[in-house]
């Protein structure tokens, strides 16, 4: 019941608020911080004394520069700060996204060697600043517990002799810069259970080639069955030696000399992603489609194919014979259940394309193809090219052809 107070013959009811909150127990208070922000879950320290420690066990800190030209402060001082309350023996989660207003002195392979001493699982670490590349500390890639790794832009990697990252599933290299190519070798074969690579590179990379030479990228990485790999550097590239990738994308803006060879490099694989340009396929004018179904024919358990022509502005000249051949890849027969052709314009090869996936491939469920958004492009232009599509003879029965548009 509420208390109530006798006031000039009236009652006045007096209610008393309680905290309920504050009495819940601790890891369910910790779950709570967990949905709001890690700067507004630190700011919950001046409420009480029952909340003061309890943002310190959060196992998830999440510290990001506004992109906002207007915030010119860096969220470094309260990383800076905050870090070192953090009380936590474990530290599973830490995300720094350092931008161009974090001073260049901040000292951030500090905090990297903190959260290897609480045995961090997942680290997100990107630098944005105006500072030169920055190493991070040895203890880095000696972290028994880290697996799940991305590094991006302004890090340098530098990679000891001794590393050795046992847990490391997932390891994603985005625009960083390398010592050498043996930093980038010994990192990769410092990675027994590695099943998922993403390189994203630029033009300041230093790391001209992915080869198998002895201490190779894949057979030291025994476990690697998904890789990303996205090359906008302008270098030349070669692939080799691969083992059993089992999702691969090819996202290469330049010239590659031996295309085939390169396509072929991938046998295993049961999801791939081409994204196409015109560098990459104009340059040999029939390459492109004469080396497909040699390459399907090297990958007998590919069950998806996507095909991205977003990056591609002039059609390639495909050859008349380019799906010609005394036998249809196996994969076409046994294996292939989803195509995805992204970004269709109605050119010829381009149809030549779909109609060979659609006459080939008899254990096919889904065919998608979506069209790409011209300005010019009448709705009637656009029913055409579908109704093309959609007569196309099909040898999958139970097969679905869809349409995005």
């Amino acid at each position: 019941m509420p208390e109530t107070a006798e006031n000039y013959g009236g009652i006045i009811e007096e209610i008393v608020c309680e905290d309920r909150i504050s009495f819940l127990p601790e890891d369910l208070l910790v779950t709570i911080l967990l949905y709001i922000p890690t700067k507004e879950a630190v700011a919950t320290m001046i409420l009480s004394k029952r909340w003061f420690y309890i943002w310190t066990m959060l196992p998830r800190l999440d510290y990001r520069d506004n992109n906002d030209d207007e915030i010119k402060k860096s969220v470094w001082w309260f990383l800076e700060n905050s870090l070192q309350l953090h009380k936590a023996p474990v530290l599973p989660m830490l995300i720094i996204e350092l931008g161009p207003q974090c001073p260049s002195d901040a000292d951030v392979g500090k905090c990297v060697a903190k959260a290897v001493d609480h045995r961090v699982i997942f680290l997100r670490l990107g630098l944005l600043w105006s500072a030169d590349p920055t190493s991070l500390p040895k203890t880095l890639y000696s972290c028994g517990s880290l697996k799940v790794l991305t590094l991006s832009d302004k890090i340098l990697v530098d990679v000891p002799c001794t590393a050795c990252l046992p847990s490391l599933r997932t390891l994603d290299l985005n625009s960083v810069v390398y010592k050498n190519e043996n930093s980038l070798i010994r990192l990769l074969s410092s990675c027994p259970v590695l099943k998922s690579l993403l390189v994203k590179r630029n033009k300041d990379d230093n790391v001209k080639k992915f080869k198998d030479t002895g201490r190779c990228v894949v057979i030291d990485t025994p476990a690697l069955s998904e890789f990303d790999f996205f090359d906008h550097s302008g270098d030349s590239c070669s692939i080799e030696n691969t083992l059993c990738f089992e999702k691969v994308s090819i996202d290469v803006y330049l010239p590659i000399p031996d295309l085939d060879k390169f396509l072929r490099s991938f046998s295993a694989v049961l999801f791939l992603e081409l994204n196409l340009n015109d560098e990459m396929i104009l340059p040999w004018d029939s390459d492109w489609m004469d080396s497909l179904v040699p390459f399907l024919k090297n990958i007998p358990k590919l069950k998806c194919l996507i095909v991205d022509y977003g990056s591609t502005d002039e059609p390639p000249n495909a050859s008349a014979l380019w799906s010609e051949s005394d036998k249809d890849p196996e994969c076409l027969s046994s294996s292939l259940e989803k195509f995805e052709l992204i970004d269709y314009t109605g050119r010829e090869e381009e149809k030549e394309l779909v109609e060979y996936i659609l006459t080939t491939s008899k254990c096919l469920k889904t065919a998608t193809i979506s069209l790409r958004s011209l300005p010019d492009l009448k709705l009637e232009d656009k029913a055409k090219m579908i109704e093309e599509l959609k007569a196309i003879p099909r040898v999958s029965k139970t097969s679905q052809l869809l349409f995005i548009t």
